[in-house]
């Protein structure tokens, strides 16, 4: 049977849209039956393989992800899903090495460096990464990537003053210059140099003014300088707020609606290991969005649309604040995900990059820590960049509350040791 290319690539681009929405067993569907067809792309391969993985059949993921090497042996997504897919089963540093047995095999595919100190990075292994680096940089010493690769590294193994010299010299070398003077920020954040570092955050803000993680760098640089902006920029008391979610008629209360989400969210938490690159430790996050078609979990988001909403009204709509400025009539859920953590677990300090809105909902809580103790709390302020500087502002955890805040807020978890699980839910709002 002859197979149409544009046909295909049609079918491909709306089941990535049905899997975006949250229809994971109609995407998943679409995705197989093409693939039955043909394996006819790495692309379709990966969305394959994180599907599966996604329904918990991890063990035909790794099956579809090495015959797609077998084909395209330097493929860096499907390298990159295959390390995180092993290192989520539990294979510890064991997870990159098909990756770096193909940098051996293909040495002039330079990526491939890259992709893998970015995930040995992810993994606590910057030793490795800055080794694979440095070898690859031998070999294309002007390439910005290396340089700002290196220096991020560099900065992670407390060599700032190092990093200083690799990330500044990537910037006259780079095809777009902004993303590696992004890179330089933290750098300069860290070895003292605020004043230089919000210079160069005010600049990239004229050009892409709702970059989260640029603005999350500009509320450092202004704490760090004691400017009187931070406060209005950082405004904790009116930019984040707290909910109580009212239940659908069929359930007698929040109670007995978080029973039923816990077990629906219990079957999606299938990982023994965190992600690789998400700022969850000592526990687990769900893969890809949550699945809208679960009756349960459908119920979740349309308790949603009250609390958004009235966040969203209470925005000025005629201030320049970066959360103000973008309030729109209509939004939509950018992304979902649930997370499970255990006693010893917590969340670093992070931003949302893709978002406009970013929230927290407590399912099921720990025993409550003794009085005056914030443990499992969720705290603000406190930078992931490590400058020295303390969270200014707290949420005390209630099972059935929403925390809804701007994306740009760093945000991280208070660590807890005892009492049990902490189960939450969590999505992105952007504007339309």
């Amino acid at each position: 049977m002859k197979i149409d290319p544009i046909l295909r690539q049609a079918r491909l681009a709306r089941a990535v849209e049905l899997d975006r929405g949250g229809q994971a067993q109609a995407a998943l569907a679409e995705f197989e039956a093409l693939a039955a067809q043909a394996h006819d792309s790495a692309e379709l391969l990966v969305h394959l393989g994180r599907a599966l993985l996604a329904a918990n059949r991890a063990d035909e993921a790794e099956r579809v992800v090495c015959a797609g090497l077998a084909t395209w042996p330097a493929d860096a997504p499907l390298h990159v899903l295959l390390a995180e897919l092993r290192w989520q089963l539990g294979a510890g540093e064991d997870a990159t090495a098909t990756l770096e047995a193909a940098i051996d095999e293909h040495p002039r595919e330079m990526h491939l460096r890259l992709v893998a100190a970015e995930l040995l990075r992810n993994m606590g292994r910057s030793e490795r990464a800055l080794a694979l680096l440095e070898a690859g940089l031998e070999r294309a010493p002007d390439s910005a990537a290396f340089l700002t690769s290196i220096g991020v590294v560099l900065d992670d193994l407390d060599r700032t003053q190092e990093a200083l010299g690799y990330l500044r010299a990537a910037i006259p070398r780079a095809r777009q210059p902004a993303t590696a003077q992004r890179n330089l920020v933290p750098a300069l954040l860290r070895s003292g140099a605020a004043a230089e570092a919000l210079r160069l955050v005010d600049a990239l803000l004229v050009e892409t003014p709702d970059d989260q993680k640029t603005l999350a760098y500009r509320s450092t640089a202004l704490r760090m300088l004691g400017d009187a902006r931070y406060p209005t920029l950082c405004d904790y008391g009116r930019l984040v707020r707290v909910y109580r979610l009212q239940p659908p008629a069929r359930h007698a209360d929040i109670a007995s609606f978080n029973e039923a989400f816990a077990r629906e969210l219990a079957a999606l938490h299938h990982t023994s290991r965190r992600p690789i690159a998400q700022s969850l430790r000592g526990g687990t996050q769900t893969e890809k969005h949550l699945p809208a078609d679960n009756p349960v979990i459908a119920d979740f988001f349309a308790m949603l649309d009250a609390p958004i909403r009235d966040y969203v009204s209470r925005l000025d709509a005629g201030s320049s604040h970066p959360a103000d400025r973008r309030r729109r009539a209509s939004y939509r859920i950018a992304g979902s995900w649930s997370v499970r953590l255990e006693p010893g677990g917590f969340h670093t300090d992070h931003v949302h990059p893709q978002g406009w809105l970013s929230s927290a909902y407590y399912v099921g809580l720990p025993t409550p820590p003794r009085s005056g103790s914030r443990a499992g709390w969720l705290k603000f302020g406190e930078p992931g960049v490590r400058v020295g500087l303390a969270p200014d502002h707290f949420v005390e955890p209630e099972a059935g509350l929403l925390a809804l805040f701007p994306s740009f807020f760093w945000h991280g978890t208070v660590p807890f040791n005892e009492g049990g699980v902490r189960l939450t839910a969590a999505f992105d709002v952007l504007p339309v």
